[in-house]
Formats: C-alpha cells, structure tokens, sequence
C-alpha cells in the first residue's frame, strides 16, 4: 500500500499504468475527522502470481475533490461516478460524471454545501425524445426497469438510428439491498450469510471471499481437505452458472430448445450440491477457517456418477449448439472486442479469455488447491460472442475434470476442515477469486472486534457491464440480446451499497423535529 497526497494521484496512477498494471477497483470510505479515505486497487497481471498494490490518498470532509483518474484509463469510469454520488466526491475532469445508481431526475451531482435543506425537489425530466418515433431520424428506445427481456430489473436506453445503436446507456440502482452496510452491524459469521446472498449464482465464491479476507486478517491456515472441498465446490458452482447462462443466451438469439437441454443437465450438479450441503441455493457450506461439512465416501460416489452423466451430456449439447446454423450465424462477428480493447477497457472473466487473454485468478494468483491439480486456462481467439459461449462451453468440461480431481484426493486427503480461530488484529486485507463471471475483490478492514470497520466488493459485472454498453454501441439492435447472453452480466451483484432508514423511524425523527 502506498499513501500520496491527492495531488500527486494523476501522476502515481499515470506511472502504474505505464508499468502494465491494470486498476481492478477505486472505492472511497468516509472516516469522519479523518476525512474521506480514497483507495485504488491495481494488479500486475503480466507478473508471476499477480502483484497488487493500492493507492490511498485522504481527502478533505468538507471540500472533497481529486483529479479524476478517467481520462487516463476508462477501468475508473463507474468507480469514481460511484464515490461522487454515494459520497460526494469531486472528480474534476471526469467525462461522464452523470448518475448510476440515483435516479435521473436527482439533484445536480455535486451539491453546494451540507446544511439540511429539507426535502429535495426532484428536477423535471427533460421530454422525452421518444414520443414521437417516426419523425426523428434518432429514436430513443427504453428498457426497464421492468420489462420481459430482463430477469433482474435495470434501466437500460439506446439511441438508434435505422437498426444500428448510436449510443447506449444503463442505469443500475433498482436491486439495492444494503449488504455492504449491513456485513459492518455483524458480526464475522453472520457477515459469511450476508456475502452468500449477493448473487444467486456465484454464493460459493462471495461467501469464500470473504473468508479469505478475514483469513488474511488472522493469519488463519486452512486445512488441506477444507481447500479441496471448497475447490470442489466452487468448481461445481462454475458448471451450474456457465450451463444456465448458456441456456438463457441460445433462448435469447432463438434457441430455446437448448434452453430446456442445458438446465436439464444442469440438475445433476445442483443435486450433487444438494446432497454435499442440504441446499439447492445458498448452500452455507463454506465458514471461516475452512468448511462446515465433510464429504462422505457415498456422497463422493453419488457425485462421480452424475459427473459420469454429465461428461456424456454436455459433448452431445455442444454438438448440437455447434451444428446450428441459426446459433452460429446469430453469435459469430457479433460484440467484437478486439484483445486491445478488452486490455484498455479492464475485461474479466470469459469476457477477457475470449480475446485470448490468460486472465484467471486461479492461475494467477492462486487460492484453495488450485496449485495441486492439473488443469489450464480456457482461452479462445475469436473476440466475439461466438468466443465468449465457446469458453463457458470448454469451461464447464475442465471444472468437470476439477472436480473429478478433487474427489480422488480426498480419499487419502487428512481429516479436519476447520482451523482454529483467534482473535482478529486491527488491519485490512483483500482477496480475490475467480467467480463464473470473473475476478471478484473483497477488502475488508478489521477494528479488533467481532464486525468489520467497513467492507467492499468488487463484482466482475462492474467491470463488464461497462464494456458490455460499448460493444453495444454500433451494433445492430437484433444483435444486443446476442451481446449482453455472451457476457451473462449479474446486476443485482453491483447493487450493494445504499442504506433505507424504516419509514416508521423516519416518521418519528421527522414529527420530533416538527
């Protein structure tokens, strides 16, 4: 970690950049007296076991302003609008420093001073260019909040002209449930419940980050069986999530048989997860320390036969994806990002190893057992969606493979899956794994007691749901649910911050202030 003065933050980020490091995050807390703690995260991806560092600058309570980092790299775009809204920070020179999670009729985004003002009077919305589609060459089409094509709500508007999109936008903010917030009025395991609840798909992977972060903190070693069984667990997880977003994206380009196909073989692995854990969703399987249940030899032999199963399955399934005309046309050329870009613009995840970027967290730096076992980074060549689908395919075969591994070792593997606890020492740490979706960054900051000073995530959609509006924009609007299946974005994973006072509560302060 390495502390500058605001000033000098433009020419620190310039000189990493210039190194090859890549900016993962820039999140900021708010200290009181101390003034408004601001942290950017890079790594070093090109180095052995990925290097890290942070820049930590402190800013000003009352005056709050830094040079925004943006124009230098488009990875801090979201970041930096996120501090300016939730904390009212003054990114000067920003490009684009609009609302992302606040409404679009909110305030101006930089508000003259902190006096009570009394309820804000929400600015009108502009008319809408919409209302009169024929007559304008540009038309403006909304989706969202609630509409058919999204499962989680968003606001998501394109500007076309013809059948090409000029420009797009997305508004998040419609999925908040205070996770960050609350994991600080918790305690540590009640906090590993909380980051389960995050993303339905990837519960294993928030709930092991933020484990290992709190690992980090206590110095705490994991048992051998424990980071097999999470490994296994994780891996199985991948192969869930990767056949569910295949299915959704063949439904979504007009394959919806190979929807039905791939959740149909996706119920042999949420019923070995079931089996191992008790539970189909949130499986409350990993603690602190390692794990809270063992894997019987009959449970491993009900698991090998539906990973027998599966191995037969997921071949004839891709088969048959490949041998479609209509799939293959619908996907190929289609969200081109050239490997270039996916550098410049931070891709994660499938997104980055579809350009032929080994970019895996599990390969770079190493967690659980990953280290032990024999397999390799899925990359393809061909940048586009088509690419993108091809390493959720291969992915879900070598996980398969993972997990196999992971069963065979556990036979002569030692017995114990949790490590003795101590008390946690006043420090942070950050960890990170390698979700379905891509790279996943807690950092957690420990006080000495049994709740966390404060927490942040980092979830791959942050950084993917950003290229995902660029390589929308100058698309074909048949191509855009094509582009936005390839990349699976997760929005209820970037929606995890704000905090909702009761209305009873609030309509007592509200009557003991009249």
């Amino acid at each position: 970690m390495r502390q500058i003065d605001p000033k000098q933050l433009r020419p620190a980020v310039q000189e990493i950049l210039d190194n090859d490091g890549r900016l993962m995050y820039a999140t900021g807390v708010d200290m009181g007296v101390k003034g408004i703690k601001v942290d950017y995260y890079f790594s070093f991806d090109h180095l052995d076991r990925s290097r890290h560092t942070i820049l930590r600058t402190y800013l000003d309570r009352e005056n709050p302003a830094i040079k925004s980092v943006t124009p230098l790299t488009p990875q801090a775009d979201w970041s930096e609008r996120e501090m300016i809204e939730f904390l009212g920070v003054k990114a000067d020179e920003h490009p684009n420093p609009t609302h992302l999670w606040l409404p679009l009729n909110w305030e101006q985004m930089y508000s003259e001073g902190t006096e009570d003002r009394g309820a804000i009077q929400p600015k009108p919305l502009s008319e809408q260019v919409h209302d009169n589609i024929i007559a304008l060459p540009v038309t403006a089409v909304p989706y969202g909040p609630y509409h058919p094509a999204f499962i989680e709500s968003n606001y998501f508007k394109m500007s076309v002209e013809d059948e090409v999109v000029k420009k797009a936008d997305l508004k998040l903010g419609f999925n908040h449930r205070s996770i960050i917030k609350l994991m600080e009025r918790r305690d540590y395991y009640k906090d590993v419940y909380l980051a389960e609840r995050v993303c339905g798909l990837c519960k294993f992977h928030h709930a092991l980050n933020f484990c290992m972060s709190v690992e980090k903190i206590g110095d705490i070693q994991i048992p051998k069986r424990a980071k097999l069984l999470r490994t296994m667990a994780c891996e199985m997880e991948r192969v869930q999530s990767h056949l569910m977003a295949i299915g959704i994206a063949s439904d979504l380009v007009g394959f919806k048989t190979m929807l039905m196909h791939s959740l149909r073989v996706r119920e042999d692995i949420q019923d070995s997860l079931e089996l191992i854990t008790g539970q189909r969703i949130t499986h409350g399987f990993v603690t602190i320390g390692g794990v809270r249940r063992d894997v019987t030899e009959a449970q491993a032999d009900f698991v090998r036969a539906k990973l027998k199963s599966m191995k037969a399955a997921m071949p004839e399934m891709y088969g048959q994806l490949e041998a479609s005309d209509v799939w293959v046309s619908r996907l190929r050329d289609v969200g081109v990002l050239k490997p270039e870009e996916a550098i410049r613009l931070g891709a994660v995840g499938p997104t980055a190893r579809a350009t032929g970027r080994r970019l895996d967290v599990r390969k770079n730096s190493p967690y659980a057992s990953y280290e032990d076992l024999d397999w390799d980074i899925i990359t393809e060549k061909g940048c586009d969606s088509l690419a993108r689908m091809r390493v959720k395919m291969r992915e879900t075969m070598m996980s398969v493979h993972i997990v196999e591994q992971c069963l065979d070792l556990l036979r002569t593997a030692p017995q114990g899956i949790q490590a003795k606890l101590g008390e946690l020492p006043c420090t942070e740490a950050i960890a990170k794994t390698e979700p379905p979706r891509g790279e996943l960054l807690y950092h957690i900051s420990s006080n000495g007691t049994n709740t966390p000073e404060y927490v942040r995530i980092r979830v791959p959609t942050f950084m993917n749901g950003y290229i995902m509006l660029k390589l929308i924009q100058g698309s074909y609007v048949g191509d855009v649910p094509a582009i936005m299946g390839s990349i699976d974005p997760c929005f209820s994973c970037t929606d995890r911050v704000t905090v909702h006072k009761d209305f009873k509560v609030a309509r007592r302060d509200d009557a003991s202030r009249d």
